[in-house]
């Protein structure tokens, strides 16, 4: 059974100073064994001390919504929520931080370790928005920086055209070995099923990929096969889609196609995007197709 914490979830890019910094006498820490996603991303160096779980500074980013200063002099770090107006000062080795100028108690102390400055997850997403649950059965930690939140949002419920972008857009977590593709070439095609966003294949230079989001926003590659090459299978292929929408982007020619595949495989194109006349759709991979309506929203 899941157990579903609501807090909060700030993003900030830390570069620099937050890879450095003295180091500072903290408890014993320890490799938690819980796995924790930040915005998709697993992050493979999380600390526990005194029990809690302390993530890196630099895994948080979310320009759009935080900003971060660091002053040297006292060597703090000043992060700003741009929407909330909150403000908060983090010193190394302290068991406070000052939000808006009121100090909090921390759960645990901020800590350099190994030259990497670490925060308690749960007080950072508790302070400046976002969210972050919890699942008892995969013993995930999910934390969504606000925007990554947003994002979430329009995966799960959001028109096709977005939750398609927000799906593709997600960091790709493979499950089993990464197979490398074989071919040549600068075209990839992505294949939805007919109304659906939250699963899809991807061509590439002959190396077929499939991707699953699941119900916490993580995009898993289930399946992959080089079908040009030596390099072999992974995975477990899924059953063909049937009816389905293809958008193939050909990056050499600069050219979006996009149409639809009926239950016999043949395709029908709808329409081509040339991106050296039409410099709007310069970034566009997905566009809406004609009669097309959602299925697969919650």
């Amino acid at each position: 059974m899941k157990k579903w914490m609501k807090t909060a979830a700030v993003a900030l890019t830390i570069a620099g100073v937050l890879n450095g910094g003295s180091a500072v006498k903290a408890a014993p820490s320890t490799i938690v064994t819980q796995k924790v996603f930040i915005d998709g991303i697993y992050q493979d160096d999380v600390l526990n001390v005194n029990g809690r779980t302390m993530v890196q500074l630099r895994s948080f980013h979310d320009p759009a919504k935080i900003s971060y200063t660091y002053e040297t002099s006292t060597k703090t770090i000043i992060i700003n929520n741009l929407v909330t107006k909150i403000t908060v000062r983090l010193m190394d080795g302290l068991r406070t931080a000052d939000i808006n100028g009121k100090k909090i108690a921390l759960d645990a102390p901020v800590t350099v370790k190994r030259g990497r400055t670490y925060i308690p997850v749960r007080f950072v997403t508790e302070m400046l928005g976002g969210t972050t649950t919890y699942d008892s059965e995969s013993k995930e930690v999910i934390v969504r920086t606000p925007t990554g939140e947003e994002q979430f949002q329009t995966l799960r419920s959001g028109d096709l055209v977005n939750a398609r972008m927000a799906a593709l857009a997600l960091p790709k977590l493979n499950l089993e070995t990464d197979i490398l593709p074989y071919g040549e070439g600068y075209t990839t095609i992505y294949t939805f099923p007919r109304g659906e966003a939250l699963r899809y294949f991807t061509e590439y230079r002959g190396l077929m990929t499939y991707v699953e989001i699941n119900e916490n926003g993580l995009a898993e590659i289930k399946w992959q096969k080089d079908t040009i090459g030596g390099n072999g299978e992974t995975g477990k292929e899924p059953k063909a889609f049937g009816e389905s929408v293809y958008f193939m982007d050909n990056l050499m020619a600069e050219l979006l196609h996009y149409g639809t595949v009926d239950s016999n495989g043949e395709s029908k194109e709808q329409a081509t995007i040339k991106r050296l006349i039409n410099k709007e759709s310069e970034l566009v991979l997905i566009m809406p197709i004609e009669g097309e309506v959602r299925t697969d929203a919650n």
